[in-house]
């Protein structure tokens, strides 16, 4: 039998092929207002038909634990691409999975925060399919990260996944949604009736905007809840706006960054600490050592020392207030840009990132609400977000990477500066950033 050979063409006839496909690899950008749009309206119909989860009922009650995540040395690093899969050889900063539950007698709900880049795709599909084995809805779970750039890989299935974090790994994937599960309920057997606070502290000297270099337009506010026990036991829950990216990106060494030196020392005052990336999109660190642990440990000590300095003088009070809400996010088609005016088509986007569905999550504990985002928001749009938050006589914190990703998230005026955020890793349109704030403050205002 004659062996089949693939048939051979010039190769000048590769661009006239290429030419004729040409609306399979690259289209025009699409500059539709949002508000004309069918992904606009499908989320806001989503909106107006959102199931109340509000519970006001007992006093509330607080339980929170933390479980050690790390996997075994030999896993891939997750962060940059350019590090091709490589995998860690040392451990500097165990990883770990901080979890808070929360019950009224009525409802219960759990915010779960994870040292790592993000959460995980992978992993949220498959705690999705654990939730039932505990009594648990996907909505009562508010999923966050830490965002260092340190952490461990192994998690993305798809090229670019692969790229940032290395080769999939089902049995990383795996143990670390058995760990989560446990860190719930470990929680959940700690819960005992709690007073709630809200508080803030100056960062501005930790941070800068590295997209614009705008001094003005940054996100300079570490925010924190205050949980205090009857029995006496405190803990903190706070997040801040500066990307965890101090550490060299080619240094095979496992780390949280900043927040892993923050939360330790926060716990040398209190019972329970854990940290959530904030409004990260466009905004880094500020620090004075170079990329290197001495750095991480400066960040990490300072903003640790901001929040204590000012922690015992926040009132808190008992509150029965608990609400939470998890609400679908429909999008525009992939806008992943090719020069100025052109983008890759959706399909071939798709083939290399994956399609996932994404959702925003709202945990409102007492007059404090919590916002969850799939992305790297910028936190230039937090003044909007706390405004809105302000006439409902409520306090705003937002987390970013929820269980999905969606990409940089920056102000519409940035879309066409040449830079990383605005260009690479920017997914989804130049208005994706005035629609997804408009859709927060929505959710804020119901």
């Amino acid at each position: 039998m004659k062996k089949y050979k693939h048939p051979s063409y010039p190769l000048y006839l590769l661009p006239v092929l290429l030419l004729l496909c040409q609306s399979c690899v690259v289209q025009k950008l699409d500059y539709t207002p949002y508000s004309q749009t069918d992904y606009y309206r499908k989320t806001l119909a989503g909106l107006d038909t959102l199931a109340d989860r509000t519970a006001t009922c007992d006093t509330l009650k607080a339980g929170w634990a933390k479980v050690n995540i790390t996997p075994p040395a030999g896993t891939p690093l997750a962060g940059y691409g350019k590090r091709k899969g490589m995998k860690y050889t040392a451990v500097h900063d165990s990883i770990w999975v901080r979890t808070f539950a929360f019950d009224n007698g009525t409802k219960q709900t759990y915010f779960v925060t994870l040292d790592m880049l993000i959460a995980p795709m992978s992993v949220a599909a498959e705690l999705e399919a654990k939730y039932k084995s505990i009594n648990l809805q996907p909505d009562q779970v508010y999923l966050a990260a830490t965002h260092t750039h340190t952490s461990f890989g192994g998690w993305g299935k798809k090229l670019a996944g692969r790229m940032m974090a290395g080769k999939y790994k089902k049995q990383v994937v795996r143990q670390t949604a058995q760990y989560i599960i446990q860190s719930i309920k470990l929680a959940q057997a700690n819960l005992q009736p709690a007073k709630v606070g809200y508080g803030t502290a100056n960062g501005a000297a930790f941070v800068r905007n590295r997209l614009t270099g705008s001094e003005s337009e940054r996100d300079t506010t570490i925010r924190f809840i205050k949980f205090e026990k009857h029995n006496g036991e405190q803990a903190i829950l706070c997040t801040f706006a500066s990307h965890p990216t101090i550490l060299p990106s080619m240094q095979p060494i496992l780390s949280g960054d900043y927040p892993s030196v923050l939360v330790r020392r926060l716990e040398q005052d209190v019972s329970f600490a854990a940290f959530s990336a904030g409004a990260v999109g466009s905004h880094s660190s500020v620090y004075s050592h170079g990329d290197s642990f001495e750095s991480t440990e400066e960040v990490g000590q300072s903003i640790a020392q901001s929040i204590l300095a000012v922690a015992s003088e926040i009132e808190t009070v008992y509150t029965s207030e608990l609400q939470y809400r998890r609400l679908p996010l429909h999008m525009p088609e992939p806008h992943w840009r090719l020069g100025k005016k052109k983008r890759f088509a959706p399909g071939l986007f798709y083939t290399l990132f994956g399609k996932y569905d994404a959702y925003v999550n709202s945990l409102q504990i007492g007059n404090t609400t919590l916002l969850g985002v799939p992305a790297d928001y910028s936190g230039e749009f937090m003044p909007l977000l706390e405004a809105t938050a302000a006439a409902q006589n409520k306090h705003v914190i937002l987390t970013g990477f929820n269980g999905s990703y969606l990409g940089y998230i920056i102000p519409d005026e940035h879309y066409n500066l040449k830079k990383y955020e605005a260009r690479a890793m920017n997914f989804y349109g130049p208005s994706a950033g005035s629609y997804l704030t408009f859709i927060l403050q929505k959710l804020l205002a119901k």
